[in-house]
């Protein structure tokens, strides 16, 4: 009779999620990974990636880039190393103004209440935090300035602009 029987516990289980979705500034903590939690891991890695569009596009709209590329793992640049410095989420080169701009982007949960914000200091601050790793990341680049330059094709001076967008 295109009728659709549901338990009420599974009803209830299901608000509860949700309600503890909002609550923790719309983001579910649990170690248990599920589908759900998944795909809202998902969901914010695309929202990280519409944002490294929205900026590379910005940049476009001021500077004509010699290099612009997403994604460039640190060892296409500086080889391999003992610590694993990740990727760059934008490289952007502008050879008018001798600017770099190495970007990572991230979206956060919008930290509607204090359980949020917490959350979201924590993954930026504390120990293996984002803060932390992209620091060593822009510190691999000042410890070899001539790599980068290499990479990008510049000589002499250049300004780098070190930015992290949430």
């Amino acid at each position: 009779n295109n009728m659709v029987a549901i338990s009420y516990a599974a009803l209830d289980q299901a608000k509860n999620l949700w309600l503890s979705y909002f609550a923790n500034g719309g983001m579910i903590y649990s170690n248990y990974k599920d589908q759900l939690t998944e795909a809202i891991f998902d969901r914010n890695e695309e929202l990280s990636k519409q944002l490294v569009k929205i900026i590379r596009n910005k940049l476009r709209c001021h500077y004509t880039a010699s290099v612009d590329e997403i994604d460039v793992r640190y060892d296409r640049i500086f080889g391999t190393k003992e610590y694993d410095y990740g990727d760059y989420d934008l490289i952007f080169y502008t050879p008018e103004t001798k600017e770099l701009f190495l970007i990572e982007a991230k979206f956060f949960s919008d930290s509607l209440n204090n359980s949020g914000i917490i959350n979201d200091y924590e993954k930026l601050f504390k120990k293996k935090g984002y803060y932390e790793h992209c620091r060593k990341r822009y510190d691999l680049v000042l410890s070899e300035p001539e790599k980068i330059k290499s990479f990008i094709g510049a000589g002499g001076s250049i300004k780098v602009h070190f930015l992290f967008v949430s």
